[in-house]
């Protein structure tokens, strides 16, 4: 009975192993395939159609953030309010979802006379307000969301903040970062729809905030606050991004402040360049980039450069076609490098010798040149008496330069110079086409 006891323990136990050891791999596999199939990235907000001298063109926060996304490669998921009128196009590839709605929020911009000051009119509104319960539950499980409100009562963002991340989140210490563009919830409208800046705070900025939270306004915005309020709302948030146009942008987190150099680039026009930034910072942030303000910056700087008729399109065009330049001079760089490393280096240790023995030979015939000359009358002294020691010099000169030439000439026969070409000719080969 003990022996089959003992026989009895020992299947068990050894089935206990296997069976624990199936659960631990597939609870493995489960974590694997499911942090695969998270979304990257979550954009919410309001698309617009923006009128500007009487044309139509596509706008809105997470229109730019879907072309910086497509510039990356990244398909994100998109939740958005439009009407029927609302050109869709730049979504193209992301996993889209509308809510639909009669008319798609309108704005008229019109500038000053001097050009640079843009004013905004309200004159057409979805009326919907975006919440987390318009998002697909798959969604939300994204790894960065951007939220991209345009006026204070189109998107709530508090309801993203509250949004309790699922059980098997906490299991694997997942922490969702929000980036929110706030600067629809720092301006209200008029009776005529004409938009004009809040000078504090809005609740809906506020219910906001959280560690989770990074912020981000433009100095239009939080200028005109109280001195040291942003840096007390920092204090509440993950941290704060206050761009400033041709100046660049400020990093404050908590009572630290950083100031990030903007790209020198000449400007065309402004519009979207907040939300590109915002977006590229995001995801940099998200990859663990180790400047992600110098890479909002570059972004941003390609969407300055390109006109307010073709955006949100040519911004996509100008990050890719920028980055693609930027790799081009990066590899040329380096292959630069590579060649003075591995070419002009060995080169010009090995002509080091024949090198130091060119500059004695030189040396030497500029000092027997020199000891000719100095045999010679000054000057007032009559030419029958200098033209002796004159004479000596240029016979030494020319002594030397025989001299010199002959040793040189020696010196290349004994140099395996054919060999030391084709070396270096057959180096340069293999970095050219590597």
């Amino acid at each position: 009975m003990g022996i089959l006891r003992r026989q009895a323990l020992s299947v068990l136990s050894s089935g206990t192993c296997r069976l624990l050891l199936v659960c631990a791999a597939s609870l493995l596999g489960a974590v694997a395939i499911s942090e695969l199939l998270r979304p990257t990235l979550l954009l919410v907000g309001d698309v617009t159609v923006d009128l500007v001298d009487g044309k139509k063109a596509l706008g809105g926060a997470i229109s730019y953030a879907a072309a910086v996304a497509s510039a990356y490669g990244i398909r994100a998921c998109v939740v958005t309010a439009a009407g029927p009128d609302a050109d869709l196009s730049v979504f193209r590839g992301h996993d889209l979802h509308v809510v639909p709605t009669n008319h798609t929020l309108t704005f008229e911009h019109s500038y000053t006379w001097w050009g640079n000051k843009r004013k905004l009119r309200v004159t057409a509104t979805p009326n919907v307000t975006l919440t987390v319960e318009h998002v697909p539950p798959h969604c939300r499980r994204a790894r960065t969301v951007l939220l991209g409100p345009l006026t204070p009562d189109d998107l709530d963002a508090a309801s993203f903040i509250r949004h309790r991340q699922g059980v098997w989140d906490h299991a694997t210490g997942f922490r969702q970062a929000v980036g929110l563009m706030a600067q629809g919830q720092q301006r209200g409208m008029d009776a005529s729809g004409r938009v004009a800046p809040f000078k504090e705070p809005s609740p809906q900025l506020l219910e906001a905030l959280g560690p989770r939270t990074s912020v981000f306004l433009s100095d239009v915005e939080t200028d005109v606050w109280p001195p040291g309020l942003v840096n007390e709302l920092a204090g509440r948030s993950a941290r704060w991004l206050i761009t400033r146009g041709e100046f660049g942008a400020d990093e404050v987190v908590g009572n630290s402040s950083v100031h990030l150099p903007p790209e020198k680039v000449a400007a065309v026009d402004t519009n979207g360049a907040g939300d590109t930034f915002a977006t590229a910072y995001m995801l940099a942030l998200a990859r663990r980039a180790h400047s992600p303000g110098a890479v909002a910056n570059w972004v941003a700087s390609r969407a300055v450069m390109q006109g307010q008729s073709c955006k949100p399109q040519c911004v996509l065009d100008g990050i890719v076609l920028g980055s693609s330049y930027a790799q081009y001079r990066q590899w040329v760089r380096s292959q630069a490098d590579r060649a003075s490393r591995e070419i002009v280096a060995p080169l010009t240790a090995a002509l080091q010798p024949l090198t130091l023995w060119l500059q004695a030979g030189f040396a030497s015939f500029v000092s027997k040149y020199s000891a000719g000359r100095s045999g010679s009358s000054s000057a007032g002294t009559a030419g029958l008496d200098a033209a002796p020691s004159a004479l000596n010099g240029y016979a030494a000169a020319f002594n030397g330069t025989q001299l010199f030439l002959r040793s040189a000439l020696d010196h290349f026969r004994a140099t395996d110079t054919k060999g030391l070409l084709q070396s270096g000719l057959s180096r340069i080969r293999s970095i050219l086409y590597a």
